[in-house]
């Protein structure tokens, strides 16, 4: 949920960060509260994974009921993006530092050297 909503949340519910200007965030999450349900479904990973989906096929914000220091509160998150992971892209014209890095780490480079 980091890198889609900016919200790292324990299996518990229990928000643990909130990533400054993520929809999260700007929706009003903060650390220490505690997830009780998304869109009407008790939490769990399942539940956030569905919301997530979906959120993408419609105009509807996700619904989140919370709990901090004894108080409830419905926060909605305005988020249509899906699931987002981090992952490296190659810069045509750049030199391949991180092929350097792991060439030695290669099958063939591993490999020893054949008997004469």
């Amino acid at each position: 949920m980091a890198f889609s909503l900016g919200l790292r949340v324990g299996a518990d519910g229990a928000v643990n960060d909130v990533v400054m200007g993520y929809p999260a965030w700007k929706a009003g999450f903060g650390p220490g509260m505690k997830i009780i349900a998304v869109n009407n479904k008790p939490f769990s990973g399942a539940a956030m994974m569905a919301a997530l989906k979906q959120a993408k096929s419609s105009p509807q914000p996700i619904e989140f009921i919370v709990t901090n220091e004894g108080e409830f509160r419905v926060i909605h998150v305005d988020y249509h993006g899906g699931e987002k992971y981090p992952h490296l892209e190659r810069v045509e014209g750049t030199p391949d530092l991180l092929g350097d890095i792991l060439k030695p780490l290669t099958p063939a480079a591993a490999a020893p050297p054949a008997a004469k």
